[in-house]
C-alpha cells in the first residue's frame, strides 16, 4: 500500500513528466476548455439576478463550469462543492453530507439557499436540505454558481451564509444521444443516458434518466447498513416564439433507498431497540418558465413549479406539496440606472406521521410565503464606480414581515483590478423543527434517564448582519487572483438549552427526563479571509489554489444554559481549508486532473485534520468516446470527516475507485 508522501510525490512525478512531453508536442485540441478570457466574460444571474460577467459582480462568487465538472469525476452535488473556497463540505456517511459556507456545516445545511434552474429546494421542515434527493445529471449542467455571503436581498430569508445556483443547460445545446456507464467498490455501479432532439423550427427538447448504486461506508463492526441507490429521470423544452419571447418547459421525477440505522425510544423497557430499514425517497417536480424582452437590458421573466416529496423513514414519514410563482421585472437602463424588482408566493402543504415519543405537532401544517423586491444598480462614476442598493420584504407565518437590506459598492479603476465593499442584513426564518417537533433519546438506561426536545412556539428569526471588502486582480493574460475578507455579526443564533432534570411517572413507572428546547440563545461573529488564483501558463494546463481561514465566536445570552455552543462556534468549523487543482491536457486526446484537499479538524466532534487526493485519467480516442480512470480520497484506506449519524457513531468515508466510459452519437 502506498503511503501519502509516495502518492503525493508519484503524483508530482507523473506531472511534470506528463507537462514535459505536452510541452513537445502539443494538442491541437482542449476537450472543451474554456479559456481565462472565455471564463471572465461568462455571464452570471445569481449575484444580481440579471447577467453580469465575474469581474463586475458585486458579491463574491465562484463558477463551477461544465468543464470543471466533467473533469472532477465528482458524482454528486456535494462533492463538486468542495472546489468552491469558502465552502466547508463534509461526507457523514455513504449517503449524507454537512455542507456550510463560511462556516455552520450541518446535516441539514441551514442559512444556505440551494436552487435547481431557480428552484428552491429547501424544505420548510427544517429549513434545509436534503442532499440525497437533490440530484441531476451531472453531464448536463450549464454551470454552478456559489455565491459566498448574505444574498437576501434578491432571494430571500434562508440566503444568510450563502447561495449554491444549479443551473443547467438549454435543450439545443444538449443534442443527441449520450449514454454513460461505468462502476467500481464504492461507486458499484452508474447508468446515464440522455437523448436531445428539435421541436419544428423554433424548439428544442431533451429527455435523461439515470441510475446509480452505491456501496456503504466504513463503520467498525458494523456492515452495509448505509448504502443507497436511486433512479431519476427527467425532460427540458425550450422554445423561441419570437426573436424577445422565450419559454421553458421542465421537470424530474425520481425513486430510490437509502440504508440506515436508527434508535427507537421507549418509556417501556427495555427503553431502546435500534432499526436496520430503508430511507424510501420519491418526488417530482414541473416548472415553467416565461421570459420577455430582453433586448436593451429589458426583460420580464415569469416562473412558477410544482414540486412533490415523499420521505418514509423507519420512524417519521413526511409528504410535502410546494407551488411558488416568482415575477420578476428589469426595467430598461435609463442614465446610468438600473432597476430591478420582483414579486413572489410560495404555498408548501405538508403531511407527516411519527412513532410514539416524536413528531409534529400540529401534525399537518400549511405555510405560505409573500415577498417583494427591489435593486436598483446606479453607475456613479462611468467604467470606474458602481453603487447597488436594495431591500426585500417577505412575509412568513411564524415571524411576519422581515427586511433584508444590502449595499455593495464597486470600485473598479482599470481593466486589471477591482475592489467591493457590502454590507447587508439577512435572515432564517424558523422552521417546523424549533418550533413544532419533540422526540425524545435514552441516556442511560439504568436509572433511566431520557433526553427529551420540546418545541419552542417562541423561537424567532436567526438574523446576520454582513460585512465584506475584496479585491480582484488581474496581473497577467492568464492570471486572476481574488482576496476577501469578511465580518459577520450573528444575532438570536439557534441553540440547545437545557432545563432543569424533573421526575415523571406514568403506569409504565418513575422515569428522569432533561428537557431540551431550541432557542435563541447565542449571539456572535464570524470572521475569515478567502484567497483564489486561477493560473493558466499554457493552452494545454492550468491549475487552481485556494486557501480560507475562519473563526467562528458564539457567546450565550445571560441565563441561558446552552449545549451546542462549541458546536455552532469555533469547534464545529474548521478554522483552515485549502485545495488545489491541475488540469493537464496531453497529446492523443489525454487528460489528467488532480484535486488536493486539506480540511482543519473539528474539535467539536472529534474529528481530526485530514488531507486527501482525487486523480482522474481520461482517454477521448474519437469524438464519440471517451474513457476514464478516477480515484477518490487515496491517501488513506477510510476517514472521518463529520460526526456520526446514528448510534453506531462516526463512519468512516472509503477510498474509492472506478472506471466510466461515455458515448456520444
Amino acid at each position: 500500500m502506498m503511503t501519502r508522501p509516495a502518492v503525493l510525490a508519484a503524483w508530482l512525478v507523473v506531472t511534470c513528466g506528463v507537462a514535459n512531453l505536452a510541452a513537445q508536442r502539443p494538442s491541437d485540441e482542449t476537450l472543451q476548455k474554456m479559456s481565462l478570457d472565455e471564463l471572465l466574460q461568462l455571464e452570471l444571474t445569481t449575484a444580481t439576478r440579471r447577467p453580469e460577467i465575474p469581474a463586475e459582480s458585486p458579491v463574491s462568487v465562484t463558477v463551477l463550469t461544465q468543464d470543471d465538472i466533467r473533469r472532477s469525476g465528482a458524482r454528486s452535488l456535494p462533492d463538486l462543492l468542495r472546489r468552491v473556497p469558502g465552502v466547508h463540505v463534509a461526507q457523514i456517511d455513504g449517503h449524507t453530507w454537512a455542507v456550510g459556507i463560511r462556516g455552520f456545516a450541518d446535516r441539514l445545511s441551514r442559512g444556505m439557499l440551494v436552487m435547481i434552474d431557480g428552484r428552491t429546494v429547501y424544505t420548510p421542515l427544517f429549513a434545509g436540505v436534503y442532499w440525497e434527493m437533490q440530484d441531476t445529471l451531472l453531464h448536463d449542467i450549464d454551470r454552478i454558481e456559489v455565491v459566498r455571503g448574505a444574498g437576501g436581498t434578491l432571494w430571500g430569508a434562508n440566503a444568510v451564509t450563502g447561495i449554491v445556483n444549479i443551473i443547467t443547460r438549454g435543450a439545443s445545446s444538449t443534442q443527441g444521444l449520450v449514454v454513460q456507464a461505468g462502476g467500481g467498490n464504492v461507486e458499484r455501479g452508474l447508468l446515464n443516458a440522455r437523448y436531445g432532439g428539435r421541436l419544428g423550427d423554433t424548439g428544442a427538447f431533451r429527455v435523461y434518466g439515470k441510475w446509480f448504486d452505491r456501496g456503504p461506508s466504513a463503520r467498525p463492526g458494523v456492515a452495509n447498513i448505509d448504502d443507497w441507490h436511486m433512479t431519476q429521470g427527467g425532460f427540458r423544452a425550450d422554445w423561441r416564439v419570437r426573436d424577445d419571447r422565450t419559454f421553458t418547459l421542465q421537470g424530474d421525477i425520481y425513486g430510490g433507498q437509502a440504508g440506515q440505522r436508527v434508535s427507537d425510544t421507549s418509556y417501556a423497557p427495555p427503553f431502546v431497540r435500534l432499526i436496520d430499514d430503508d430511507l424510501d425517497m420519491t418526488g417530482g417536480n414541473v416548472l415553467a418558465r416565461w421570459t420577455s424582452g430582453t433586448r436593451a437590458g429589458r426583460n420580464v421573466t415569469l416562473q412558477t413549479y410544482v414540486d412533490y416529496t415523499h420521505r418514509n423513514e423507519a420512524l417519521f414519514d413526511e409528504r410535502r406539496r410546494t407551488f411558488d410563482v416568482d415575477l420578476q421585472h428589469a426595467l430598461a437602463p435609463r442614465g446610468r440606472q438600473r432597476l430591478l424588482w420582483g414579486l413572489g408566493y410560495r404555498v408548501s402543504a405538508e403531511d407527516t406521521e411519527a412513532a410514539p415519543l416524536r413528531g409534529m405537532d400540529p401534525e399537518d401544517r400549511t405555510t405560505q410565503l409573500f415577498s417583494g423586491f427591489v435593486q436598483d444598480h446606479i453607475n456613479l462614476v462611468p467604467r470606474a464606480l458602481d453603487l447597488v442598493v436594495g431591500a426585500r420584504v417577505d412575509h412568513n407565518v411564524y415571524t411576519g414581515f422581515e427586511v433584508q437590506p444590502s449595499a455593495r459598492l464597486v470600485w473598479s479603476p482599470g481593466a486589471v483590478h477591482a475592489v467591493v465593499a457590502s454590507a447587508a442584513r439577512a435572515v432564517r426564518t424558523p422552521s417546523r423543527v424549533e418550533r413544532d417537533y419533540t422526540t425524545a433519546s435514552v441516556i442511560s438506561a439504568d436509572l433511566p434517564l431520557f433526553l427529551r426536545v420540546d418545541p419552542n412556539r417562541r423561537f424567532e428569526s436567526e438574523s446576520l448582519r454582513a460585512y465584506e471588502l475584496s479585491y480582484r486582480v488581474r496581473p497577467s493574460v492568464g492570471t486572476y487572483f481574488t482576496v476577501s475578507g469578511f465580518f459577520n455579526h450573528h444575532l438570536d443564533t439557534l441553540s440547545t438549552h437545557l432545563a432543569p432534570l424533573v421526575v415523571e411517572t406514568d403506569p409504565r413507572g418513575p422515569r428522569l427526563v432533561l428537557p431540551v428546547q431550541f432557542r435563541n440563545d447565542l449571539h456572535g461573529n464570524s470572521h475569515g479571509v478567502e484567497a483564489t488564483a486561477d493560473v493558466r501558463p499554457t493552452t494545454w494546463w492550468r491549475w487552481t489554489a485556494a486557501y480560507s481561514a475562519l473563526r467562528v465566536q458564539l457567546t450565550e445570552n445571560p441565563g441561558a444554559a446552552d449545549a451546542s455552543q462549541e458546536a455552532r462556534g469555533e469547534g464545529g468549523s474548521p478554522r483552515h481549508q485549502f485545495f488545489v487543482t491541475s488540469a493537464v491536457d496531453l497529446p492523443g486526446n489525454l487528460e489528467a486532473d488532480w484535486f488536493y484537499r486539506r480540511v482543519g479538524r473539528l474539535p467539536a466532534y472529534g474529528v481530526p485534520a485530514y488531507g486527501t487526493s482525487d486523480v482522474r485519467f481520461a482517454w477521448q480516442p474519437t469524438q464519440r468516446w471517451t474513457f476514464e480512470l478516477i480515484g477518490r480520497n487515496l491517501h488513506d484506506a477510510t476517514h472521518v470527516e463529520f460526526e456520526g449519524s446514528g448510534p453506531d457513531g462516526m463512519a468512516r468515508i472509503r477510498r474509492g475507485a472506478y472506471a466510466r466510459v461515455t458515448t456520444r452519437w
